[in-house]
């Protein structure tokens, strides 16, 4: 194992995906005096898989929670852009074994160079809770008006977002980039992001889809399927927010309130969301060769399972139509597609600082 000081884990955006084989039953008529107790048992199911993946998560061996010193009150000098993060579920904005030291990481490497690291909550425990509980809509309304009033951001920033982290940040650019007073993204990094929404639970995969789920799996599969669209689950549980079925598409598009959105996927299309992602000067895609926490991998690269096959980002309808240009910002030479090796949020400092300061924040 690598010491602490080479190696860091960001804490786990084990996204507690669904759906990866068609199990959920049709829909089955539910009478109304049991319709309380099965909705009961769903949310109560779909709260102890949510405990169960976040404890079940490798991590490194936690130190004390030691905030970094403001980062708004001390004089900033560099030629690199300033850098927002946005940290992954089981994580908080500081922690110094996991984004506090990719953040000391980046002002080592680029002394003088502003980083702001996204708090959703008012205190750690607060922002660690809002990785897994919370509305994402009111996250991201509350994140673009923070950023707005930060002025080291004024001129323009580039964003590195952690595995869920990543869309959520894709959401503040498409959302509010043409605000008056928000700041302009410039670049965009993301590392193990779930672009495409996640299908089922960790380690519910083959490497190519094509193995029989074990029973563990199925009925994963089958309680996700049954609860994510729930009407208060669908709106306060974080990962079911991004929790899309392939099987069962239009339910998904009906009612899912975040990646739908994001990902212009309904009927009538945001134009501005486009707009806005055309403004990115570059847009970085990490994938972990041997991610077996988000399902499937792929999405960190905007692939997609459809129910048949695995479909890479260019043979997306995503893509193909280009609903929030992916494919001009592709054509245009801003899209790399990039792979970190080993597992989900298991980057070395080293590899942080090589492929992404380096790379793409020191200019």
């Amino acid at each position: 194992m690598m010491s602490a000081a080479k190696y860091t884990r960001i804490a786990d955006d084990v996204s507690v995906d669904a759906s990866q084989v068609d199990l959920a039953p049709a829909s089955a008529q539910v009478k109304p005096n049991n319709r309380r107790r099965l909705l009961l048992t769903l949310v109560s199911l779909f709260a102890l898989l949510l405990v169960f993946f976040a404890v079940t998560s490798p991590r490194s061996d936690p130190e004390p929670y030691n905030l970094l010193p403001s980062r708004d009150d001390r004089s900033f000098n560099s030629t690199s852009l300033p850098v927002v993060m946005w940290h992954g579920m089981g994580d908080s904005c500081c922690a110094t074994w996991s984004i506090g030291a990719l953040q000391k990481q980046i002002q080592d490497a680029l002394p003088g160079t502003f980083v702001h690291s996204i708090a959703v909550g008012d205190d750690i425990g607060h922002d660690t809770l809002g990785g897994y509980i919370g509305n994402l809509n009111e996250q991201v309304a509350a994140v673009c008006d923070h950023l707005a009033s930060i002025p080291q951001l004024s001129q323009a920033y580039n964003a590195v977002g952690f595995s869920q982290g990543s869309q959520f940040l894709r959401a503040v650019l498409e959302r509010c980039q043409h605000n008056q007073g928000m700041p302009k993204m410039h670049k965009l990094i993301t590392l193990g992001g779930q672009h495409q929404g996640i299908m089922n639970g960790p380690q519910c995969s083959g490497p190519s889809f094509n193995q029989t789920p074990s029973t563990a799996c199925r009925m994963v599969q089958r309680m996700l399927g049954l609860g994510a669209y729930l009407p208060w689950i669908r709106s306060n549980v974080v990962q079911a927010q991004y929790f899309k079925d392939p099987y069962h598409y239009e339910k998904y598009l009906a009612n899912s309130q975040f990646l739908a959105d994001i990902n212009n996927e309904r009927k009538q299309k945001q134009q501005q969301y486009k707009d806005n992602m055309l403004s990115l000067e570059q847009l970085v895609l990490v994938r972990f060769s041997d991610d077996v926490l988000v399902v499937p991998k792929d999405s960190a690269w905007f692939g997609y399972w459809d129910g048949q096959r695995l479909q890479s980002m260019n043979e997306t309808d995503l893509y193909q139509e280009d609903w929030i240009g992916l494919q001009q910002l592709d054509r245009a030479g801003k899209v790399k597609l990039e792979e970190c090796p080993g597992q989900h949020m298991h980057v070395t400092l080293d590899w942080f600082s090589t492929h992404v300061i380096q790379a793409h924040l020191q200019t």
